[in-house]
């Protein structure tokens, strides 16, 4: 891959970012039947025996389609039987309804375990033929768990595929599998493919998806990312790129557009000597190449958005372009004090054109208390912030520099805002409520904020401070 030069430039629109009740105890038989029958198409694990689940009641058999697809897993299973979920990704039932072949029908993904399989999953493919369904082939894997589940037309014969990340819980390894529909019955190919991330998603704009894997290193292994499709039943390797070597794992990844004209993938991972850094993926059509822009490759490791906190990459402000953290300490916070309000996170977006990191906006985030606030230009290297966990409130004062005329050390100074969490009883009754206004209610607790300096020249209108109070959105 050719050497890239990388710089930051930064670009800023403070206008882009304007603008339960207590779960009761489940007391009704009918909602309870109604919940255990549920669980055999969601995620969690339940095993099967005739109709019986164990540790817990006797749930009745499923009634409709349902019942007739159950019947064919259980006549499959011989008997006693596990479902078997997968850990991550967006397909996280045991078993997934989804139109594989385009005719409008879905077919049933099943994942279930034998009760006399010490080791080794299977996967069985349902379809509806008639009025009855049909098995239309099944597989056992020596794998311990069903780690990703993905579809898309990998082969580019216009039907969709299966793709199967297999993982062992016990060695941490893991491998690929592909499953096609090939006249009316599912074939598998073993790709001999290991990954730390794997992704399915059309990379080059043809129409078909490609599949996407990332390898940290580990031993003789390289820190390798791949691009890879199936042609004539066989791997077309379309281009690797090399990786940042000190990631010990990933702990994010996220698909999409990294800008308005490019698609790609944004991994965060957890590096050996501490810290977190951000990579991004994509393919280049112009060059057919496979691409990791902001590695060093002298160094062969990330320098950009390396950080000391795990704030994650995501599409932060619903503008569905993938945004990149760089976390900074806000002035007079150590490394050693810090908490996760103590740092200012600039969000950037990859610009392809100008392999340029541009800034979209500027937050402090607070996972715990689950939002995030939009630091005002007027803010930068300005301001700096306090947690008090006792009363969940966040206080921002001014930073005041050390200015020797004035005999003035380093420091906070005025209080400017405080964002503060009550429960909805504390704001009904005015408890330490007074002089704060609600920014917004969510699940039983009110979210409020006061101006502590309204004369300081560094001071929020109220309008300014909701437009940049956002809650976190919740995955």
């Amino acid at each position: 891959m050719r050497r890239r030069s990388n710089f930051i430039s930064c670009s800023y629109n403070e206008n882009a970012i304007c603008k339960q009740e207590e779960k009761k105890k489940c007391r009704n038989f009918v909602l309870g039947i109604f919940l255990s029958v549920s669980l055999f198409f969601t995620t969690g694990c339940s095993t099967f025996s005739g109709f019986s689940a164990e540790g817990t009641m006797r749930p009745p058999r499923p009634t409709g389609e349902k019942s007739a697809i159950y019947s064919v897993l259980e006549t499959a299973a011989g008997g006693t039987f596990t479902l078997k979920y997968p850990s991550s990704g967006d397909y996280r039932s045991a078993i997934i309804m989804e139109d594989l072949n385009g005719n409008g029908q879905e077919e049933a993904v099943a994942f279930y375990q034998k009760a006399d399989e010490a080791g080794g999953i299977s996967i069985l493919f349902i379809q509806k033929n008639g009025d009855s369904w049909q098995s239309m082939g099944g597989f056992t894997n020596t794998s311990s768990q069903v780690d990703k589940v993905d579809f898309g037309d990998v082969d580019g014969d216009g039907v969709r595929d299966v793709v199967v990340g297999w993982g062992n819980a016990q060695t941490g390894s893991t491998s690929l599998c592909v499953y096609t529909l090939k006249k009316g019955k599912m074939k598998e190919l073993n790709l001999d493919q290991s990954y730390s991330q794997m992704a399915v998603m059309d990379f080059d704009e043809d129409g078909f998806e490609e599949i996407f894997t990332a390898n940290v290193a580990l031993g003789e292994q390289p820190a390798l990312s791949s691009l890879f499709r199936l042609r004539s039943g066989a791997i077309e390797i379309m281009g690797t790129a090399d990786m940042d070597k000190t990631v010990t794992r990933y702990i994010n990844m996220q698909t999409g557009r990294l800008n308005e004209s490019q698609y790609g993938i944004v991994l965060d991972g957890a590096r050996s000597n501490a810290g977190y850094v951000t990579e991004v993926v994509y393919w280049n059509n112009e060059t057919k190449t496979l691409e990791a822009p902001l590695l060093d490759e002298k160094h062969q490791n990330v320098s950009f958005t390396v950080r000391a906190n795990n704030v994650l990459s995501r599409d932060v402000n619903g503008d569905s372009i993938i945004e990149l953290p760089i976390a900074t300490l806000l002035p007079g916070i150590t490394a050693q004090n810090a908490v996760e309000t103590s740092y200012v996170t600039d969000w950037m977006r990859y610009d392809t054109p100008s392999n340029t990191l541009e800034r979209v906006m500027s937050t402090v985030t607070n996972s715990t208390d689950e939002y995030w606030f939009l630091i005002p230009d007027m803010w930068k290297g300005a301001i700096t912030t306090e947690y008090t966990p006792d009363t969940r409130s966040m206080t921002f004062y001014r930073w005041e520099e050390e200015d020797p005329e004035q005999n003035q050390k380093a420091g906070k100074g005025k209080p400017l805002l405080q964002i503060r969490v009550f429960t909805e009883k504390q704001w009904t009754m005015g408890e330490d409520a007074k002089g704060y206004f609600e920014l917004v209610e969510n699940n039983s607790l009110v979210y409020a904020a006061r101006n502590l300096s309204p004369q300081d020249d560094l001071s929020m209108s109220d309008s300014d401070v909701r437009n940049s109070f956002r809650l976190v959105k919740q995955e």
